[in-house]
């Protein structure tokens, strides 16, 4: 008497699913990546500006000139002095917000929000 073997394992439909579902998502990181690592050196530059003694005194263009500096040091592309504002309330904040958008696939493009907003000192 014959029995059946049931198949164990992933059929090659399930395979080109699965590797299409992939690299979708390594895609959008591959395109996502470079648009974080920059935000994250934008908010390196902040603390960076904002740590420095007496950054509270200084004034906004003199601030926003130290933030362009360490742009370009950080090669910051993106982000320019018309982001960076410096807020008067309960002390004086540093404010860096832009958007950034992306062409993903076709017509589709990812926007992203970026807002950040840190106490001088």
């Amino acid at each position: 008497m014959k029995t059946i073997r049931n198949q164990h394992g992933m059929s090659m439909i399930g395979l080109v699913l699965f590797m299409s579902l992939l690299g979708f998502f390594v895609y959008a990181g591959i395109r996502l990546g470079p648009i974080y690592s920059e935000y994250y050196s934008v908010v390196k530059a902040m603390k960076l500006v904002a740590s420095k003694p007496g950054a509270s005194s200084k004034s906004p263009k003199q601030i926003k000139e130290e933030m362009t500096k360490s742009f370009y040091t950080s090669y910051v592309e993106r982000v320019t002095a018309k982001d960076v504002k410096v807020i008067r309330t309960r002390g004086k904040q540093l404010q860096v917000k832009y958007d950034v958008q992306e062409p993903f696939i076709g017509n589709l493009d990812f926007l992203i929000h970026f807002d950040k907003t840190i106490p001088l000192k």
